[in-house]
């Protein structure tokens, strides 16, 4: 079994008082793995240091039925198994979206919603009902309320992963092209955050970003940009997270890429528009290494500071933090810039990557 690493070294003194949100990208514990529990054992300190961390995840908690059974549409995936939810709970990760692709079959989406719920797992993006599939999952750490929402802009078939009134499914954002969202869904994303955000203190709002590389983008449609490279930011991946931002969310992510993209300050507010893999056990996507932890301070119930550090995967299989200065860690670092734009300078300090921060003569210690 490979040896855990020591607890990740954060800069910064804040207190008592704050809270540290983790949030790790796309994560699938497979039932390839013999002993789910080993799943992040090298980041495993650094998780359970934390206060709260909150994850894509991307495989439903049910037993395979086989390839081209599990998603006709992507026959080489097969569903991972329930016992990911037993590695959720050895590493800390307590609340969940899942809202992506490969969330198919809406008996399916009920099954692993049941096995997340019996964990004490918290989780968004999916439900009995479209109106379940948009609800909030809302965690209280020392006193702050934390929000999240999740939805996915790919999918397949519509009849087996889209929630409405009255069917399971998960909760969508549509984007055709790839520069627009569809109007419906952009105002149901603006009655959502507005909701959720009279509820909470901070809310952190994502999706699963389209893939124009996919053959099948969404039901029978596929964008016009097919074929796009995943590392750029499409049109439509900035208008879901001002949108997000300008109604009232505190920081937007992305995830489904396969890899990072880059990052925005939008009004002063966060945006990691992809954060990439972390644990990924799916078989066929072992080179699908590249990915961020970003590291969310909230101090006086608001955002204190944000950084990321980089992360990979060794022989094993086994996603680890990286140096940000050099080596590995400095090439994903600057993957990150050279993806940006109007990004302002990034700070290295100690082992993490400052993305903002908010003077501390701003901040109340609640």
């Amino acid at each position: 079994m490979t040896a855990a690493d020591a607890a990740w070294k954060w800069t910064g003194a804040y207190g008592d008082k704050a809270v540290e949100l983790l949030i790790v990208g796309d994560i699938q514990v497979h039932s390839r793995r013999p002993d789910p529990t080993t799943a992040f054992v090298r980041m495993r300190d650094t998780l359970k240091a934390a206060d709260l961390v909150y994850a894509n995840l991307e495989g439903l908690l049910v037993k395979s039925a086989g390839t081209t059974i599990d998603i006709p549409d992507k026959p080489e995936w097969t569903h991972p198994g329930p016992d990911g939810a037993t590695a959720l709970k050895a590493s800390n990760i307590a609340v969940v979206g899942v809202a992506n692709n490969v969330a198919s079959g809406r008996d399916n989406i009920l099954k692993s919603v049941g096995v997340l719920d019996a964990s004490g797992i918290r989780h968004t993006g999916a439900g009995r009902t479209i109106d379940e599939a948009h609800r909030p999952a809302i965690v209280e750490r020392k006193g702050v309320k934390i929000g999240f929402l999740q939805y996915t802009a790919r999918w397949y078939q519509d009849k087996d992963m889209i929630a409405t009134a009255t069917e399971a499914g998960v909760a969508k954002i549509a984007s055709i092209d790839g520069l627009t969202i569809d109007p419906g869904d952009l105002e149901r994303l603006r009655a959502d955050v507005r909701k959720l955000r009279s509820q909470v203190d901070i809310v952190v709002v994502s999706h699963h970003n389209r893939d124009g590389s996919t053959a099948v983008q969404f039901g029978a449609v596929r964008g016009t940009s097919a074929g796009r490279d995943r590392s750029k930011t499409e049109e439509y991946q900035k208008q879901f997270a001002h949108v997000a931002l300008d109604t009232g969310a505190d920081l937007v992510f992305g995830h489904g890429t396969h890899t990072v993209q880059g990052m925005e300050l939008y009004n002063g507010k966060p945006i990691l528009y992809a954060i990439g893999h972390s644990n990924f056990d799916q078989p066929g996507y072992e080179k699908s290494v590249d990915g961020l932890v970003a590291r969310v301070v909230i101090q006086g119930k608001r955002l204190a500071r944000v950084s990321f550090v980089p992360v990979t995967r060794d022989g094993n299989n086994d996603v680890y933090l990286l140096d940000p200065s050099t080596g590995e860690g400095a090439r994903l670092v600057q993957m990150v810039k050279d993806r940006s734009t109007n990004l302002p300078p990034l700070r290295i300090e100690g082992q993490e990557v400052v993305l903002m921060e908010k003077a501390k003569s701003a901040l109340h210690n609640k």
